[in-house]
């Protein structure tokens, strides 16, 4: 049995508990492989001891076994990315993650360095979370660039621009798989992907006629969505030299545009993403009843049929004793926001700035979350569900040209974390006149 370790009067408790786990790797070893991911990431920067325990083959295996199925490792992630506007010295430049438990939102922290605050007499559009999977987020900055970033570790690498440039943030996502990932723009007649594994853009053939806009994107299992709100599915796998692409029609039973509604109310109504290996389409339709309803629909296997799986009026709600605990307000229909993505049954509202989770299958509110960790209130933006992977420290940013480098050296001086800066020797003089 091992013997407690001793603290004299006056001692500093927390030199000593760190000296007696270096002192009993058995157990420091125990306690790390109980850590969340998101914590495991940070504690193996606390010294080479540290480091050196949770990156050997021994650790990883027993940890990935741990976690694999732990059903407590996602989070629920704010589009907006909270910059940070006080001085930060020279180096490596990070996006970090501040994480919460959810139904918390959890925020992506950065400085000015990457996302510069340029505000203009017309607007300032913030720094943005474009998309997430397996761990990376694509990211873009005030000025339209665009950035891979791993938020548990913070390495983050530049995108370098394609010609012609990225069109719109809402047409990009990105897919991991394997160690590396592909981020793909879907334009009319083609895909365009940066796959980490060549380092460069390339066009690759798709057609589709009846796909015309995409209001969405998200990823799971190596394929990528494009959702158009209004209509339906393109899903295809990026990673193969000549994508096969799949449509599928969005549930007929939800209603189709009659009354000419714009973007901003469909993204309002209208939710798609993938809840415990499925599909979901989740629509809350204002008119129907007297104070509206909530329908979820589910996509099961190979199946192109969708099937109803809840549906709710809000009336119902109104009748439960939760109600009386979170106050959500019966004058207004609320927004739709996400669908748990482990459990298929509970879904995600926004009402007056706060964010309420529902169980549709017991028709009560669970929980009401008005802020964000960072302070942001919760807005119309619906956070991004994010599943983590038992390893994210182990997932890099980078493209497979740099890991090597990235291996032997501080990581952001591997690949490129912000854009390239022309040097002095580069510049051109004005000649006299």
């Amino acid at each position: 049995m091992t013997s407690p370790v001793p603290v004299s009067d006056g001692a500093d408790a927390s030199h000593v508990l760190f000296t007696g786990l270096r002192d009993h790797t058995d157990i420091l070893i125990e306690v790390l492989l109980w850590l969340p991911p998101w914590s495991l990431s940070q504690l193996r920067c606390v010294c080479k001891l540290w480091q050196d325990r949770t990156t050997s083959s021994s650790f990883l295996t027993a940890y990935t076994g741990i976690h694999a199925s732990n059903p407590s490792n996602w989070l629920l992630l704010d589009q907006t990315i909270f910059v940070d506007t006080a001085p930060t010295p020279r180096g490596p430049i990070r996006a970090l993650l501040r994480n919460s438990e959810p139904p918390k939102v959890s925020t992506i922290i950065t400085s000015s360095r990457l996302c510069p605050i340029r505000k203009t007499k017309f607007f300032w559009r913030p720094p943005m979370v474009v998309s997430y999977n397996g761990g990376l987020i694509l990211l873009t900055a005030s000025d339209n660039s665009y950035y891979v970033c791993n938020p548990f570790t913070g390495n983050t690498f530049f995108l370098p621009v394609p010609k012609p440039p990225l069109r719109n943030a809402g047409s990009l996502g990105i897919v991991a798989q394997d160690g590396e990932y592909v981020v793909a723009e879907l334009l009319t007649s083609c895909l365009r992907c940066f796959s980490s594994v060549t380092g460069r853009w390339e066009e690759k053939p798709v057609v589709c006629s009846e796909f015309s806009k995409s209001d969405m994107v998200f990823s799971s299992g190596g394929m990528l969505h494009w959702v158009d709100l209004s209509h339906g599915i393109l899903s295809c796998n990026p990673f193969a030299s000549v994508p096969t692409v799949r449509f599928i029609n969005l549930p007929e039973a939800s209603g189709r545009p009659t009354r000419g509604l714009g973007l901003d109310e469909w993204i309002h109504r209208r939710y798609v993403g993938v809840s415990a290996g499925r599909l979901q389409f989740f629509h809350i339709d204002e008119d129907d009843g007297e104070s509206g309803s909530m329908s979820l629909w589910a996509l099961g296997g190979n199946s192109s049929e969708w099937v109803l799986e809840y549906k709710v009026n809000f009336e119902d709600l109104w009748e439960d004793e939760s109600y009386d605990d979170h106050s959500l307000d019966e004058d207004e229909v609320p927004r739709v926001g996400l669908v748990d993505p482990l459990n298929d049954h509970i879904v995600y509202v926004i009402s007056d700035g706060c964010l309420f989770n529902i169980d549709l299958r017991t028709k009560e509110i669970l929980k009401c979350t008005a802020q964000t960790n960072a302070g942001k209130q919760v807005d119309s933006s619906p956070p991004i569900a994010c599943v983590v992977p038992p390893l994210p420290h182990l997932v890099s940013p980078y493209p497979s040209s740099l890991r090597r480098e990235e291996s032997n050296s501080d990581p952001q001086e591997a690949g490129s974390s912000a854009k390239p800066q022309k040097s002095a020797k580069g510049r051109r003089r004005k000649s006299k006149t």
